[in-house]
């Protein structure tokens, strides 16, 4: 089984206009829709169309609560199992016009000990052989508790995936986590200096397979994905030649591409090669790649060897 787990989900709130927004004054828009958001459960989407089953943890609470399950009923393949709280789950406001995108987002609400108690009753009863998502930011108050669920889960057998805050990747080193997908910028937060170029990017990803990941997937500006694992360092770039239509949500696709390929194949770098062509569908794509979107990259995505 995969769990994926999102601390802080969000009710994102879509608006789109055909003219740019302009400060200051009243803008109607032309479309407006909403979509369950969070890094967690974009991973479950993506694995959802790809039809592998995933359990969705989390903190959810409010009025907007019951919406966001309701949103979930069309993946079929995304089972909600969230620990629901006393305060409200956020709700981010996403403005898309013809020159940018803008996002709008809420802090969230406050997690107490008793909520993050139930969250660790829940990840205590994976074992041997499951998959264990946490992707998106952990509460700076949270850390602490994140990282001692996170190792004791580990020392299960439990497959553990880090997409979050360098201060819990760090503290998981030594329990050797499957996967740490993180950017140049959090690497430099994990390495403790600036990194200036792709080599010290490099570097400083080997040095996190040296210290216990087993392996580490960098998206550089969300343009260029990169491995490094036992094997060697492996890229792949995100974009073509042609513009690409957004590039929200290409890291928890490339995680969702990579776990699903992994589970058939135990290849690293093959699983690296399906997923940076699952987090390409995603950037050609308005919302997260289907499954038809990701055949047709599939062919035309290559990996290459750099280090």
């Amino acid at each position: 089984m995969i769990c994926t787990c999102t601390l802080n989900p969000s009710l994102d709130y879509y608006m789109e206009y055909d003219h740019p927004v302009v400060h200051g004054v009243t803008n109607r828009s032309q479309l407006e829709y909403y979509e369950a958001g969070g890094k967690g459960i974009n991973v479950s989407i993506v694995l959802n169309n790809l039809m592998i089953p995933t359990r969705a943890f989390g903190f959810l609470g409010g009025f907007t609560r019951d919406f966001y399950i309701t949103l979930l009923q069309k993946y079929e393949y995304i089972q909600p199992n969230f620990t629901y709280i006393e305060g409200h789950t956020r709700i981010n406001v996403k403005l898309h016009d013809t020159e940018s995108d803008t996002d709008l987002n809420a802090a969230g609400p406050y997690i107490t000990s008793g909520d993050m108690a139930n969250l660790r009753n829940k990840a205590a009863r994976l074992d041997l052989g499951d998959y264990f998502v946490l992707a998106g930011a952990s509460p700076d108050y949270l850390s602490k508790d994140i990282a001692e669920m996170l190792s004791s889960v580990m020392a299960s057998g439990v497959r553990v995936v880090l997409d979050t805050s360098p201060e819990v990747i760090q503290a998981c080193l030594a329990s050797k986590p499957f996967v740490v997908k993180t950017t140049p910028e959090e690497l430099a937060v994990l390495a403790g200096h600036e990194l200036k170029d792709r080599d010290a990017v490099i570097a400083a990803a080997k040095d996190l397979v040296s210290a216990g990941a087993q392996n580490v997937m960098i998206v550089t500006n969300r343009e260029a994905a990169a491995l490094a694992c036992s094997a060697g360092v492996y890229e792949c770039p995100l974009v073509r030649t042609e513009k690409a239509i957004s590039m929200v949500g290409t890291g928890d696709a490339l995680i969702a591409g990579f776990l699903m390929n992994y589970l058939r194949s135990n290849d690293a770098v093959d699983s690296f090669r399906f997923g940076a062509c699952c987090g390409i569908a995603t950037a050609y794509s308005k919302g997260l790649a289907t499954r038809e979107k990701i055949d047709s990259f599939y062919e035309s995505t290559k990996v290459e060897k750099i280090g």
